[in-house]
């Protein structure tokens, strides 16, 4: 219990781990790496699954334990921490060891270039190339067992991203498997295009163009096991089967074209998936989605784990998504995503949407406010998103 109140834990010590979130499993993991006094601690992404008040926790803790003379190796995508605790910096690209960076030398510019080969372009690409059309997917008063008393009413438009922020525990995974049919609600409608729509299942929304990119993509999004032909048909094998058999040739070439389109890099469609990347899992996961022509995409921390380079990616492939007319739902605890990708934001407190934020309004400061319930002192945190 003491290790968990010093990375913040908000669940008892007698919590089943099955019961707690991802980010909450995490808290665990830290926590029981903390318990063991070790000489030497190597955390592999810590931070990626954490809002800003947990991430601010451990990176205090880290600081700790280099007080105390404990080595820490830290492993991380979110460069502005690396400055924060780093005292040296190495860089890997494609297996191998590209650079290292003393004290003086480490900034996110630095680092970028060592990464990727090159200097990372600004994100003026990812502005949106129309304007947001009408509401595609409404809900309204919906209410889930994570929290049974308040509901959300969320409108997501045709070509827009909308974010979607909050703290641990918001309710914004459960927001995500309630509109995607995996998890029962205990009350509220959702309507596609203006007309109701009855989803009990995630068939019924796959079926009606709806469709989930989990946050956990190894345990709930891809089969690590089989390879990327078979993971980017799976949710389609009719349009791959003949006579009720599918076919392993409409199987591979659907996959070559999600290869050779999203640039997952693999020797062949034939390669497991369990073997590639993070980034390159998380493309196989798109990939599966985007053969079937999506209405609405929601994903859920997209770029958790994943490269610099891979993110950027990822970032513009939402983008053309969002310009190809796809209303595009993200949920990210990374503050600095969340502000730079999207078109508008929703903030969850609590089981429900606390405010909304146009891009005039969007700053950290007005993300945190409306995060823990508070006001924003502008109107964007009053908005009532446009049906």
């Amino acid at each position: 219990a003491p290790f968990l109140k010093q990375v913040g834990a908000n669940f008892s010590a007698d919590a089943p781990v099955v019961s707690l979130s991802l980010a909450q499993q995490q808290m665990v993991e830290i926590a029981k790496a903390l318990s063991m006094q070790a000489r030497l601690v190597i955390l592999d992404e810590p931070t990626s699954s954490l809002p800003v008040a947990e991430t601010d926790k451990l990176l205090d803790i880290i600081a700790g334990l280099k007080r105390q003379g404990i080595s820490v190796i830290f492993i991380s995508h979110r460069l502005h921490e690396v400055e924060r605790v780093a005292e040296r910096v190495l860089v890997m690209r494609d297996g191998a060891l590209v650079g290292e960076l003393d004290k003086a030398g480490i900034s996110h510019d630095a680092m970028v270039k060592l990464m990727i080969g090159r200097a990372l372009k600004a994100r003026d690409t990812l502005m949106p190339a129309i304007q947001p059309g009408p509401a595609v997917l409404s809900a309204r008063g919906i209410r889930t067992p994570a929290h049974p008393r308040r509901g959300v009413d969320l409108d997501l438009r045709r070509g827009e991203i909308l974010g979607l922020a909050g703290l641990v525990g918001s309710g914004r995974t459960e927001l995500a498997r309630a509109l995607f049919g995996i998890d029962r609600r205990l009350g509220g409608t959702i309507a596609l295009d203006g007309k109701p729509l009855a989803l009990s299942t995630a068939a019924d929304a796959v079926a009606n163009g709806i469709f989930l990119v989990p946050e956990d993509r190894k345990a709930t999004g891809i089969l690590l096991d089989l390879p990327i032909a078979q993971n980017i048909s799976l949710p389609d094998l009719r349009r791959h089967a003949r006579r009720f058999l599918v076919s392993p040739r409409s199987e591979v070439k659907t996959a070559e074209t999600q290869k050779k389109n999203l640039a997952i890099k693999a020797p062949s469609v034939a390669t497991l998936t369990g073997t590639l990347s993070g980034g390159n899992q998380q493309k196989v996961v798109l990939g599966k989605w985007l053969a079937m022509k999506p209405k609405v995409m929601i994903l859920d921390e997209p770029t958790r784990g994943i490269d610099i380079g891979a993110k950027a990616e990822i970032y513009a492939l939402m983008r053309s998504l969002a310009d190809a007319g796809v209303a595009v739902l993200m949920i990210s605890s990374d503050m600095e995503e969340v502000i730079g990708v999207s078109d508008r934001i929703a903030v969850m407190h609590e089981g429900t949407i606390s405010g909304y934020l146009d891009r005039d309004d969007f700053s950290q400061e007005n993300v945190l406010l409306l995060a823990i319930g508070k006001p924003t002192g502008s109107k964007a945190g009053a908005t009532v998103p446009a049906a």
